[in-house]
């Protein structure tokens, strides 16, 4: 009987979530009747999605160097 009751909670407010959620979208208002047309009409264009930039390929680190590995530097410096 518990997990009935705390499931039919968790539904009823995953349910109101998303109500409000979808209500808050401006098409979905529009479909509902709750905005007037010509006042949805009024909401700017969404801006162009424009494509992300990749950064430049950076120069190939050189491969074999033993300073790479065992370097003091690398290995005893310790970064506040």
């Amino acid at each position: 009987m518990t997990n009935f009751f705390l499931g039919l909670m968790a539904g009823c407010i995953i349910a109101g979530v998303v109500t409000i959620t979808a209500a808050r979208h401006p098409t979905v208002q529009l479909r509902l009747g709750l905005v007037p047309a010509a006042q949805a009409a009024v909401t700017p264009a969404p801006r162009p999605e424009t494509p992300p930039r990749c950064p430049a390929p950076k120069a190939a680190m050189p491969v074999g160097n033993p300073d790479m590995l065992f370097s003091r530097s690398r290995l005893w410096s310790v970064a506040p």
